[in-house]
């Protein structure tokens, strides 16, 4: 009986403090995300973490250089490349290749062989595609617009192969058309091995291009296609119907004002990339919409490409504007005219311009004006030219014209200027 009484006892002392220590054990610890700085999560655009805030403070304290093994930031309206790095090397493009394939796809809807609203029906192989996925199963079905979308926002693997099949018949002869698509463009060293991005270990080889290549490819999808940028902006694809919910791949959107796109990448041959592109908004009457592509390659992780291309399109967006240049309702200079009834004519510029400007360089006026100038002018005559020059490189041009008619002088003045030049001519004699 003394036994029982003693195990009793115990039991009852160990139970309540059993009870106790389990509801001591702490929770597990939760992201506090609080810091004055944006990031890409897989729940969208946040706050950091403390620990995210110090990663990215020491990698932007690293040149891009470091950062990456390549990058380009060129003006997509004129083409032109304001800073690069290795930009000439071939190099894997990964899913950036994509743009490849959207880009044949919308070629095709532009031509009416293909529809938006087409179904496509999901096979085995592009199924069980790995790598960045749209989580299709066979015998799914999708249209052509959701196909897109997911092959840009998502980077699904399986989405692109599905498009390529539906648009060609097989993988091989879609890549045989993003081939002849990189060659149209003139793109010499492009090469497509299939419509994903993925490395091809049957043949050992991956998509490539050079950065430069890969800008005039962007360049020319935005140009021909720009409904790509309406897909591109967009921060998630959200499909309740399958519990789907993924955003977009896109490390700079809703982070860096003004971006819109493009496209990531990521294999092991490529590392981390980016070909970014956005919008700088003018001022009214002084400066223009200012849009901007910048590509970023070899990145050895997602915070590395991160801090690359947001320094590369942040820093380029405060560098690089479209500033007005030239005010035809401004006289911008005084002129004399032979014969005019006024000493002086006030010119003006026919047009205004603009021009590409880095924020420091200097921009200097060049007059011409027409010889043997004699009155009377019309409303409209040109009277000369004058360009802009920035860095030794002319920038702007324009025709000078008169506003006002230019009259001649009465007979009046006729006689009065004649005795004037009699009795100058008389004192130089004397």
């Amino acid at each position: 009986m003394k036994k029982i009484l003693c195990v009793l006892m115990v039991f009852m002392l160990l139970v309540p403090s059993a009870a106790i220590a389990e509801e001591e054990v702490p929770a597990e610890p939760t992201e506090i995300r609080n810091q004055n700085i944006f990031v890409p999560t897989k729940e969208g655009v946040q706050r950091a973490t403390y620990e995210e805030a110090l990663k990215i403070d020491a990698l932007q304290k690293q040149p891009l250089t470091t950062l990456t093994t390549a990058y380009l930031l060129g003006d997509y309206k004129s083409g032109k490349i304001l800073e690069s790095y290795n930009i000439d090397e071939v190099k894997p493009m990964a899913s950036m290749s994509k743009l490849v394939s959207v880009f044949v796809v919308f070629d095709e809807i532009s031509r009416g062989a293909l529809s938006r609203g087409d179904v496509v029906l999901i096979d085995r192989e592009a199924a069980a595609l790995g790598g960045s996925s749209y989580k299709l199963k066979e015998n799914d079905t999708k249209t052509v617009g959701e196909l897109l979308e997911a092959s840009l926002i998502v980077s699904g693997n399986d989405a692109v192969t599905a498009l390529a099949k539906h648009v060609a018949g097989s993988k091989e002869a879609f890549v045989s058309m993003m081939n002849d698509k990189c060659k149209e463009l003139g793109l010499k060293n492009a090469y497509m091995v299939n419509p994903t991005g993925l490395t091809d270990y049957t043949v050992e080889d991956y998509n490539k291009m050079t950065l430069r290549e890969m800008f005039i490819l962007s360049r020319e999808l935005i140009s021909k296609h720009p409904e790509v940028l309406e897909i591109t902006s967009k921060e998630k694809i959200e499909e309740l119907d399958r519990d789907f919910i993924e955003y977009n791949t896109n490390p700079t959107l809703g982070i860096t004002e003004g971006i819109d796109g493009l496209k990531t990448g990521y294999t092991g041959a490529s590392g981390r990339c980016l070909i970014a592109t956005g919008v700088k908004k003018g001022e009214e009457g002084k400066t223009l919409d200012t849009r901007l592509i910048g590509i970023t390659t070899g990145s050895r992780n997602d915070w590395a490409r991160y801090v690359a291309a947001n320094k590369l399109m942040s820093e380029g967006f405060e560098k690089y504007k479209y500033i007005m240049i030239g005010n035809p309702e401004e006289a911008i200079s005084k002129i004399e005219v032979e014969g005019a009834s006024m000493p002086e004519v006030e010119v003006y510029e026919k047009s205004r311009g603009s021009a590409l400007w880095n924020g420091k360089s200097e921009i200097k006026r060049e007059f011409n004006i027409k010889p043997d100038l004699k009155a009377p002018l019309a409303v409209g005559d040109v009277v000369g030219s004058v360009k802009y020059i920035m860095d030794g490189e002319e920038v702007q041009s324009t025709d000078l014209i008169v506003k006002d008619r230019v009259t001649q002088k009465g007979i009046i003045y006729k006689i009065k200027e004649m005795y004037e030049n009699i009795f100058l001519n008389i004192k130089k004699a004397a």
